[in-house]
């Protein structure tokens, strides 16, 4: 079994903890890959540890996370953990459980429940239809409105197949700054397309949770840019 920790590189030395854990499961796990794909330049501390590159600081998570996909070469049956490196990991059973759960015939884990969404192609958002803002030769799967699940990509199971099958991330190649807006906009753009894609081919059976608390479990908490924000859950 093959196993790559995509990290989007970002936060870096302020998450000093998560490093160190990521040095030490690097070190000691041959059939575990560390990759981190950076949005800017990485401290030397990863530089010295780990593999990593810098990529032009686009499209956000999805976009450093899609950089990676295109510059590594990576089998089918390869477990893809992304991450933020801005994740506070409380129990390391997070990968055992993800891992159990893709056995059983689960195609995506995220970590804190997700907010779902009604996402209709035709929609018109940022300016834009939604189907306007997806990769040609993902347009044949937004065919029709959906009710969707959705992942946060600051973690997120899967295996490299089941991601390629449904053509990878939909990146928003932009930057949201130089266009006077937030990133938190193509952000959740992404996502929900993402959703879609994952919900469409594979079933919202398919997608599965360690917690219904949104950004936490027991093993793992999201903080959201680099912040710690409250928990709450959320109803099925």
């Amino acid at each position: 079994m093959k196993i790559l920790m995509l990290i989007v590189g970002w936060h870096f030395d302020e998450y000093p903890e998560y490093v160190d854990q990521m040095i030490e499961l690097n070190e000691s796990n041959e059939s575990i890959d560390v990759f981190w794909t950076c949005h800017k330049e990485p401290s030397e501390k990863i530089k010295s540890n780990f593999d990593y590159k810098v990529f032009p600081n686009l499209g956000l998570e999805d976009g450093a996370y899609q950089q990676a996909l295109d510059h590594l070469e990576i089998e089918d049956d390869t477990i893809l953990f992304c991450m933020h490196d801005d994740l506070i990991i409380k129990d390391w059973n997070f990968m055992n459980l993800c891992i159990s759960a893709l056995q059983q015939g689960y195609v995506v884990v995220g970590n804190g429940m997700n907010y779902g969404l009604h996402l209709d192609p035709q929609e018109v958002k940022r300016d834009k239809r939604f189907i306007d803002m997806v990769k040609d030769e993902c347009k044949y799967i937004f065919d029709m409105p959906l009710d969707c699940k959705t992942i946060r990509e600051s973690f997120m199971c899967i295996k490299r197949g089941d991601l390629r099958r449904i053509g990878d991330f939909e990146v928003i190649w932009e930057d949201p700054i130089a266009k006077g807006e937030g990133p938190g906009g193509i952000g959740n753009t992404q996502q929900a397309l993402l959703g879609y894609k994952l919900t469409k081919v594979f079933g919202a059976d398919k997608m599965t949770y360690l917690s219904h608390d949104h950004c936490d479990s027991k093993y793992l908490y999201e903080c959201q840019r680099g912040q710690i924000t409250d928990v709450h859950p959320i109803k099925l």
